[in-house]
C-alpha cells in the first residue's frame, strides 16, 4: 500500500493533490500536515513512500523544510508553489542538487503536472540526486584484513558526483566487490571566487569531514567503480553543494 504525506495548509490544494494520488495509485493512503513542524514530527515515526511540501507553509518556507526533511528521510520530496521570482530563485539556490524537489509543481495543481512527477519519482524510482560532471583526484581506502595489516588503498579520478554517490576511475589495482564498504577521501577544488575563502575555512574543518563513507554499488570492466555515499555530515553536504554550483550537470 502506497502512503503519501502532504504538507499544505491550503485546503483546496490539499484536496486536489490528494485526489491526483488516489486516481493514479489505487488504495493510496494520504496523511496530511498543516505545518512544517507537523511534517517533521510525522517523519520521526513513519516513512511514507513520497512527500509533497508546499512552498508557503505557516511556520517555514518549502526549501528550508525540504532541507530539514532530508536529514531524516531519504525518499522523494516534491514541492508545490504559486509561480514567482522568489520561488524560482529559492529553487535555484537551495534545491538544485536534487531532481525531485527542484522540479517543483506550479499551483493551482494540474493533474498532468503532478501525475508526471508521480510516475517519475514514485513509480519509476528515478534517481533523486542530480549528478554533476567532475574531474578531481581522490583516494579510496578499504578495511584492513586483520590486526597489524595495512588497509588497502588506491588513488582514483572522480568522473561524476552527487550528494548520493560518485563514479570513480581507479588509477591502480584495488580488489573491490559489490556492497563493500570504503572510505573516500575528498578535497574539492575551489573556483576562483571561492579560493581564498576555502583556504581559510580548510584550517577549521575536522579531518572527518574530508572522508566520506561509501559502499560499492557497481564495478565495470573499465576500472570504474560506482559508490553510494552513507549519511553525509552537514559540513560535507554544504561543501559538495558549493562545489556543484561550478559544474555542469550530467544528464540522468
Amino acid at each position: 500500500m502506497t502512503t503519501v504525506l502532504i504538507a499544505d495548509s491550503c485546503k483546496p490544494s490539499l484536496v486536489m493533490t490528494s485526489e491526483v494520488f488516489k486516481d493514479k495509485i489505487m488504495g493510496t493512503v494520504v496523511d496530511v500536515a498543516a505545518t512544517g513542524k507537523e511534517a517533521l514530527d510525522y517523519l520521526t515515526a513513519r516513512r511514507p513512500d513520497l512527500c509533497v511540501v508546499d512552498f508557503d507553509l505557516p511556520d517555514v518556507d518549502g526549501p528550508a523544510l525540504v532541507e530539514a526533511m532530508r536529514r531524516v528521510y531519504d525518499g522523494p520530496i516534491l514541492m508545490t508553489a504559486y509561480p514567482s521570482d522568489i520561488v524560482k530563485q529559492a529553487v535555484v539556490e537551495n534545491l538544485f542538487a536534487y531532481q525531485d524537489a527542484s522540479a517543483w509543481i506550479p499551483k493551482p495543481i494540474n493533474f498532468d503536472d503532478l501525475s508526471e512527477k508521480i510516475d517519475r519519482f514514485l513509480v519509476s524510482k528515478h534517481r533523486l540526486e542530480r549528478r554533476f560532471s567532475a574531474s578531481f583526484m581522490t583516494q579510496l581506502v578499504g578495511k584492513a584484513a586483520g590486526r597489524g595489516k595495512r588497509a588497502p588503498k588506491v588513488d582514483g579520478k572522480v568522473l561524476n558526483i552527487s550528494l548520493g554517490g560518485a563514479c570513480v576511475k581507479l588509477q591502480g589495482p584495488l580488489k573491490v566487490k559489490k556492497a563493500q564498504e570504503l572510505t573516500m577521501s575528498i578535497e574539492l577544488p575551489a573556483g576562483e571566487e571561492e579560493g581564498k575563502a576555502a583556504a581559510r575555512k580548510k584550517k577549521t574543518l575536522a579531518a572527518a569531514d574530508s572522508k566520506i563513507k561509501a559502499t560499492v554499488a557497481w564495478i565495470n570492466s573499465k576500472g570504474e567503480v560506482g559508490l553510494r555515499f552513507g549519511k553525509l555530515s552537514d559540513v560535507q553536504r554544504k561543501q559538495l553543494e558549493v562545489y556543484f554550483k561550478t559544474l555542469m550537470t550530467v544528464e540522468p
